[in-house]
């Protein structure tokens, strides 16, 4: 069935704005450096507005960390409206946590790019931060 009118409207607005935006949080340093600091306290600072999409991420990253799955294999075992996981995997591939080569029968795996873009960022921040004025 296809969407229309103020319906597809308003799925193009939440696809457009599909996104992680992760929130960094300086209390997580002493956690990280006490071992305590775990999976759903990273997605909570990637989706801390909506618990239901915390859950799933956090689920989606626990599968595909065991092994790679096509979006219908992922629904399958999600057990999730397709709408819902197919915003919420475009929010983590967009965010370089997930990824996926073009088409349909394609698998999500989990991806370096994050850590990568987090790398950089880091190492920008430090050389930004300790340059004379």
């Amino acid at each position: 069935m296809a969407r229309t009118g103020a319906t597809r409207l308003h799925y193009q607005t939440q696809k457009k704005q599909a996104y992680a935006y992760f929130r960094v949080n300086g209390s997580d340093d002493k956690k990280v450096a006490l071992g305590q600091f775990t999976l759903f306290d990273f997605i909570t600072n990637l989706f801390s507005y909506s618990p239901v999409k915390r859950d799933m991420a956090v689920k989606i990253l626990e599968i595909l960390k065991e092994e790679d799955l096509t979006f219908t294999e992922l629904v399958e075992k999600m057990n999730a409206k397709k709408s819902s996981l197919y915003l919420l995997c475009l929010s983590l591939q967009r965010s370089g946590l997930i990824e996926k080569e073009e088409g349909k029968k394609t698998k999500f795996k989990l991806s370096s790019s994050f850590s990568n873009t987090l790398f950089s960022y880091s190492n920008w921040w430090q050389k930004w931060a300790n340059k004379p004025i």
